[in-house]
């Protein structure tokens, strides 16, 4: 994978100081609730680009904040550590590096840039000779707001970066003003992907992959793929169903033939889990070469999807996938096909997230220790003291 993420450093967001993470292809973050599992893949989500839309009429949940749902807050300086905005939020990987901080040229409001590291780097070693004109702050800080200014300058090559002006805490909107290299913005392979009830699943786009968050493209991504189609009919054949696909309406149905006459029902009405399952497959299908985030991708469905779901998962080599999960099932699953392969147990990583010195703090488990827990059948969220130092009591 071009685009893998070999590491990863996430420094003053939220309840996180300074984390930093080794992934490999597939990466399961357990733990004990409320420790920041949620936190570690929000944080990645700042590095997939997306901005809130214009018209938030089709998604009443998102209000015009930064990232909208993807990120949970409700005032700018809630994404820093313990709510103080002194120090820039920074994560990095081998790849990127994006940075939110405060605006100088507002003195209230922040900025935010998310930039290949190379493009960084290089305004770092030009730029630092300014420094000196500039208030005493954080290198990331002062790098942030002279961002524009060295972009203007003829900086070639062109720089790859996406960048935005958030107005002062307060406002209703948050007040995105955004702007960025087209290719580097238009294509970020960071997704992070949430399940909700389809308000819509018709929206057109010319991006050959299911459109985070929410997939608002599946009609188009069902019809693309053959082999998706396939599997989505054979999802309904065992219940005497079929999936109906309304070309000119970009319509997804239900149908049943009962004695030649045809009864259709909303795609809305089938259970959740196949709804569910349908989304998951979406997006494993049309993700090449991309970095999925997930979390809980195993809520409200039966065990036989779920462990259907970590087969496809492990299966999937030409992506990356960051997991946030409660579920065994989905944990043995992964297990099963990985660690049997001579070879891959390099693909598998297994993060225990926890609590300590109200921070969130990771231990990435020992190949030796996720063997341990295949071999002797343990469940590891019954026994998450047992790999969690000192003993912690919040893991």
């Amino acid at each position: 994978m071009e685009n893998a993420i070999n590491t990863l450093r996430i420094q003053n967001f939220k309840s996180i100081k300074d984390v930093t993470l080794n992934p490999r292809r597939v990466n399961l973050i357990i733990g004990m609730p409320n420790v920041g599992k949620s936190n570690i893949l929000e944080a990645m989500s700042l590095l997939g680009g997306k901005f809130p839309q214009s018209n938030f009429a089709s998604r009443p949940d998102e209000s015009g904040r930064h990232y909208g749902s993807i990120v949970r807050y409700h005032e700018v300086r809630q994404l820093f550590h313990d709510n103080m905005t002194k120090d820039p939020i920074v994560i990095k990987t081998d790849n990127d590096i994006c940075v939110i901080g405060r605006d100088y040229s507002t003195g209230n409001g922040f900025r935010y840039v998310l930039a290949e590291l190379d493009t960084w780097n290089r305004m770092k070693s030009e730029y630092a000779s300014k420094y000196s004109a500039m208030p005493e702050d954080k290198p990331e800080n002062r790098m942030l707001n002279f961002f524009i200014e060295w972009k203007d300058s003829s900086v070639n090559p062109f720089p790859q970066y996406i960048h935005s002006q958030i107005l002062p805490v307060g406002q209703k909107n948050d007040g995105v003003s955004s702007q960025g290299n087209g290719p580097y913005a238009g294509n970020r392979y960071v997704r992070p992907y949430i399940f909700k009830q389809p308000k819509s699943v018709m929206n057109e786009n010319y991006m050959p992959y299911l459109l985070p968050p929410y997939g608002d493209n599946l009609v188009q991504i069902v019809e693309a793929y053959p082999s998706l189609r396939k599997e989505v009919s054979q999802l309904f054949s065992k219940y005497g169903l079929k999936l109906l696909i309304r070309i000119d309406e970009r319509r997804m149905e239900v149908i049943k033939d009962l004695d030649g006459v045809i009864y259709s029902y909303p795609y809305s009405s089938i259970a959740d889990t196949l709804q569910r399952m349908i989304f998951y497959m979406s997006v494993i299908e049309s993700n090449n070469d991309a970095v999925i985030l997930l979390e809980e991708p195993e809520a409200h469905s039966f065990p036989v999807y779920v462990s259907d779901l970590g087969r496809r998962i492990a299966e999937s080599r030409n992506n990356q996938f960051f997991i946030a999960t409660h579920s065994p099932y989905l944990v043995t699953e992964i297990m099963e096909q990985l660690l049997p392969q001579e070879g891959q147990e390099k693909e598998l990583a297994i993060f225990l997230a926890y609590y300590e010195d109200y921070q969130t703090k990771v231990k990435q488990l020992s190949d030796e220790e996720i063997r341990e827990i295949r071999n002797d059948s343990i469940d590891v969220f019954y026994n998450l003291s047992r790999f969690t130092p000192s003993n912690n009591s919040y893991a």
